[in-house]
């Protein structure tokens, strides 16, 4: 995730991104933030979007081969698609050669290591796992959306509050706007 944030900071792009792992709520964060760092505000020429097994890969690359208008780069998000679970040769070959111009970011929940497509993601792009955070990285993490809100919580608190929901960070966080709009 720190070369993933350096990338955004920076805004020095790989051509090809993964973002794969169990954590639902990374996978839409960053998502977005690299949504957001690389196209202009309300720049939908140069973006696509695709989700759902079933895609038509050559419409995709299609795409990618296309030029951006009046834009550094042309996005393209492919959520979900199953490329990672089962072989797809051609994606495989695509991503070696995208063109400079071109991002693809897939956001997936299962990526097998062993695929061809993440192997040649890993070769030329960057694939960022977001795994489910230990408890400590929660604590952190609930404490810092709480200070945004102008609260506090003690660790015994929060371990306790914890213990009482699902650690799903989505989960979380919206238990946390709860106990916000609880306690005004």
């Amino acid at each position: 995730m720190r070369i993933l944030n350096e990338h955004i900071k920076n805004h020095t792009f790989k051509n090809v991104y993964l973002i794969y792992g169990p954590e639902d709520y990374l996978r839409r964060q960053y998502r977005d933030k690299l949504k957001a760092a690389i196209l202009a505000d309300g720049d939908t020429m140069n973006y696509n979007y695709f989700e759902g097994k079933g895609i038509d890969v050559n419409e995709v690359i299609g795409l990618a081969q296309t030029m951006p208008f009046f834009a550094d780069y042309r996005l393209i998000i492919l959520e979900n698609t199953g490329f990672f679970s089962s072989a797809n040769d051609v994606m495989a070959e695509f991503v070696k050669e995208i063109p400079e111009t071109t991002i693809l970011v897939f956001v997936e929940e299962n990526a097998d290591k062993r695929n061809k497509l993440f192997k040649a993601v890993s070769q030329v792009g960057y694939a960022a796992n977001m795994p489910s955070p230990d408890q400590n990285t929660l604590i952190r993490w609930v404490a810092g959306l709480l200070k945004q809100e102008n609260r506090r919580i003690t660790k015994d608190d929060c371990l306790l509050f914890l213990s009482t929901v699902d650690l799903d960070m989505e989960n979380i966080r919206q238990e946390l706007e709860k106990l916000v709009c609880y306690t005004m």
